[in-house]
Order: C-alpha cells, then structure tokens, then sequence
C-alpha cells in the first residue's frame, strides 16, 4: 500500500534537454558533410560554421578554465512555458529556435535550469562559444 501511495504521489520527472539533428537552414549549414569544421580563413563560412564554432578552441588559442574542485549542482524543473507577442502572435523559445541558427539553448536561474534545447546536431557534450557582436548570417 505503501509503495501505491509513493508511485502515485511521486511529482512527475522534469524533462531532459531536448536535441535536434537539424535546424532551420540545416542542409546550407552543412548538415550532410557532418557539420564540418573550418580552418582560420573559413571557420565563418555559412558550410563549416556551425561545426566551427563548437571548435573554435582547435582553431584559435584561448584560455583553458579548469573544472571546480566541487562542481554545483544544477537542478531541472518542469519547464515555465515563456511566450512573448511579436507581430499578431503568441510565440515560444520552441518558435524562437525554429526560425534561428541556434546551436544550443539553456536558461538558468541561480542553481535551477529552466529551459535546454540543442539543434544542428550538438548535445550537451559539446563546446559552446558565445560570440558577441554582428551575426555572421547577418539574421
């Protein structure tokens, strides 16, 4: 009786990150060739830049951040569901990376992810680089 009330009581799993083979433009972004990778004169290229921007570390020098002794734990929630209006219509982070090149997704607030998604073949395994300025795509 114990263990029926324990099932039932139990809350419901938070969901997992969310991974995409492909992406909006998959084929242009080189999906067929694997997503490859640049050199210094092509990393940019509309063909190799999704695989070289989650290896921008082989192409130029960076810094090296080493793990935490004792890493955080991050805790995952049931996701919140975020809307904003654009243009007449309701739209989510769902809609948001179905119209945009964007390799991986994650929200977090303090210790708690909210919202992880990945496209273009990446998981959560893979080497993210946050480039600030202009879009190469110019999107």
């Amino acid at each position: 009786m114990l263990l029926a009330c324990f099932a039932a009581c139990a809350s419901p799993a938070p969901p997992p990150p969310r991974f995409a083979a492909g992406g909006p433009d998959a084929e242009e972004f080189g999906a067929g060739t694997g997503y490859p990778t640049g050199d210094r004169a092509t990393f940019f290229r509309i063909g190799s830049i999704v695989g070289s921007h989650s290896h921008l570390d082989e192409i130029f020098p960076g810094r090296v951040i080493y793990k935490a002794p004792k890493p955080s734990r991050l805790v995952r929630i049931a996701e919140p569901r975020i809307t904003w209006r654009f243009q007449g219509a309701d739209l989510t982070l769902d809609d948001y990376l179905a119209r945009t090149p964007t390799t991986g997704l994650l929200i977090a607030r303090g210790d708690t992810i909210l919202f992880e998604r990945y496209q273009y073949g990446r998981t959560d395994r893979d080497r993210f680089t946050y480039c600030r300025g202009s879009h190469p795509l110019g999107r």
